[in-house]
């Protein structure tokens, strides 16, 4: 849509965090191949993945300046489905929006109409 990636505020939202999402080592390993700063240890110390580093560390990289992580860690959290924890079936959803005034050149969080 030719965003300008510093004009992005990106959030990702609860996910199993990488003290808890214990993988084999040829997964962390062929996960880190491509982005080094998901490979992760558990909390126990196995290999581990951290999504929401990983997601973090690919925004930052591409520009993407504004980018904030739930740090709710799903395993961890009661509030939200777990497979890994429960062993049931659920769903999480997400969202993304595109806001007309920002795609008309004024910066977010900025007056309608007022480019910065």
């Amino acid at each position: 849509l030719g965003a300008d990636p510093a004009r992005i505020v990106a959030r990702t939202g609860p996910s199993v965090c990488g003290r808890c999402y214990e993988v084999p080592e040829a997964m962390r390993d062929e996960v880190a191949a491509v982005e080094p700063d998901a490979a992760a240890e558990t909390s126990w110390g196995t290999p581990a993945v951290d999504v929401a580093a990983g997601v973090r560390a690919q925004l930052v990289r591409l520009g993407v300046r504004d980018v904030e992580d739930a740090g709710i860690c799903t395993l961890e959290s009661r509030d939200h489905y777990s497979y890994r924890r429960d062993r049931t079936t659920g769903r999480l959803a997400g969202y993304v929006w595109l806001d007309a005034e920002s795609s008309r050149g004024a910066a977010p969080g900025s007056p309608a109409g007022k480019s910065s």
